[in-house]
């Protein structure tokens, strides 16, 4: 069989190479322009992608073909010129182990895709792209009080599913996102502070390993190491997951509360935020809220002025305690627009999901507190939201605070005992630039310039730990900031289910040697 190594194909055909470190854990990342193609994989490899296409009970696209290049485009655009020497697209998880085996037979390396989510555009690849999408069954048992779901799930389908019953899974909102790169890297949203993080319910999955081996696994042996990590471990480390089973939640028997409240300008950023997290500090498990600031064209008020800004959430309780509660927030002077009032729950849920939008580029890099930042640190970051060098509808930047991600709930858990290791924490803090697939370079080159001093303000103040479903590439002790003391015993795993490390992306879990 003609057969190129891995490492040959890594060197001719891998993404520019990062740039040299700049502070804070952070390196800056290189912008130009990718050119490598893979019509010259293509070349080298017919013989062995003809054996593939025989092997298959679905369909493998190459580069050229209908449908290549909607089934191999990424969410992020910022990864659209990073595609893949061909994309298997799956019948089910026969197919999968037939690609997994094929790659290691190969030395090509396979990337598994569900949603094609990544933050980082890990869901990419110069490889073999094996597409999952047909994997995205969910059977709920209403008895057992449990869902399972095909390895490539998505929100939406697990949504559909339930909405409007008794059951429920706390997770994302973003509809198109697959439940597997959810639950793999944690699993945090607008129900996590009362209901749990995503990979807290799960009870059990199925994989497939390097060895094209089906593994079931779940929390007892022989694989209880491998679901450990598949609690927070993130994908494309240890295999293609092609099913999970969850322990879903109960949805509250009466009404919830919703509230949101609208500020402009710099100063009611800077005074919400301190309240925000004020209010976190003692918050019950049963409000689940947010708060953001963006920057917006600059109007005849300035800089400072242009200035949108946010809290909303729910509160799993009666109104007079949630009035109570955001006492801090009512308070900021010169609201625009103020709401409180009661929903369904399933209403609520309609409300904060979200629908897929334009393609569009993007490089959040997240910090968990565990405490509230200074006011002087809080008032650094406005003034340099103020400064933000885009601020129109498709290019801006804007800084999130997440206040879903501790308490009672969620620490219930000890760091170790999930490879979710970020408990004890009061808020996620998300400086998040956006921008137009087509905008010029320098405009992601400026709000990703932006967004490294958003992170070296806040760095100080906070642990040095990252959300590993919001990865960035610029983060250069990814092992530290995504896993801290579970690293090491990630690694191990690794070294147990793929020591040649066929499953590899730039920040995964490297085998030991």
């Amino acid at each position: 069989m003609n057969t190129i190594s891995r490492r040959d194909f890594l060197r001719t055909g891998s993404a520019a190479a990062l740039g040299m470190g700049l502070g804070i854990g952070l390196k800056r990342s290189a912008f130009a322009q990718d050119v490598a193609t893979p019509e010259a994989g293509v070349g080298q490899l017919s013989g062995p992608l003809d054996d593939l296409r025989k092997r298959l009970k679905g369909k493998l696209l190459l580069p050229g073909d209908p449908g290549y290049d909607a089934a191999s485009a990424p969410a992020n655009g910022r990864y659209r010129t990073i595609r893949p020497i061909a994309v298997a697209q799956c019948a089910d998880e026969i197919d999968v182990v037939t690609c997994v085996k094929w790659s290691g037979e190969n030395g090509i390396p396979p990337v598994g895709r569900g949603g094609g989510h990544s933050y980082a555009g890990f869901s990419t690849t110069r490889g073999l792209l094996v597409d999952i999408g047909r994997l995205n069954s969910v059977v709920i048992d209403r008895s057992q009080g449990t869902a399972v779901t095909g390895g490539a799930a998505l929100n939406k389908n697990l949504f559909d599913a339930t909405l409007n019953g008794p059951l429920f899974l706390p997770g994302g909102t973003c509809l198109g996102v697959g439940v597997g790169g959810l639950v793999l890297g944690g699993g945090i949203g607008y129900n996590t502070h009362w209901a749990g993080l995503t990979c807290d319910h799960l009870r059990a999955s199925r994989i497939v390993t390097a060895a094209g081996d089906v593994l079931d696994l779940d929390d007892s042996p022989p694989h209880r190491d491998l679901f450990w990590a598949c609690r927070g471990g993130a994908g494309g480390s240890f295999g293609i997951n092609t099913s999970f089973t969850f322990d879903l939640a109960t949805v509250p028997p009466t009404d919830v509360v919703y509230y949101r409240i609208d500020w402009k300008g710099a100063d009611a950023a800077a005074a919400v935020l301190a309240a925000f997290h004020g209010i976190l500090q003692n918050a019950p498990p049963a409000l689940n809220a947010v708060a953001m600031a963006q920057a917006t064209p600059v109007g005849g008020n300035g800089p400072r002025g242009a200035i949108t800004v946010f809290s909303r959430g729910q509160y799993v309780g009666p109104i007079d305690e949630l009035r109570s509660l955001i006492g801090p927030l009512l308070a900021v002077p010169k609201s625009t627009s103020s709401t409180i009032e009661p929903k369904t729950f399933w209403n609520m849920q309609q409300m904060f999901a979200s629908t897929e939008q334009e393609s569009h580029s993007f490089g959040d890099i997240s910090r968990y507190a565990a405490k509230p930042i200074p006011d002087s640190a809080v008032a650094k970051l406005v003034d340099l939201l103020a400064a933000c060098p885009s601020r129109d509808d498709k290019n801006n930047g804007s800084i999130w605070s997440l206040g879903w991600v501790g308490g009672k709930v969620v620490d219930k858990f000890a760091r170790t005992d999930t490879a979710y290791v970020h408990r004890g924490m009061l808020t996620l803090l998300r400086p998040t630039p956006v921008w137009a697939n087509d905008a010029p370079p320098s405009v992601g080159e400026e709000l990703m310039a932006w967004t490294r001093k958003m992170v070296e303000i806040i760095a100080p103040f906070t642990p040095n730990e990252s959300y590993q479903n919001f990865p960035n590439r610029d983060i250069a002790d990814w092992q530290q900031q995504y896993y801290a003391e579970n690293f090491e015993k990630l690694v191990a795993v690794k070294s147990r289910y793929d020591p040649d490390n066929l499953f590899q992306n730039p920040q995964s879990i490297p085998p030991r040697g």
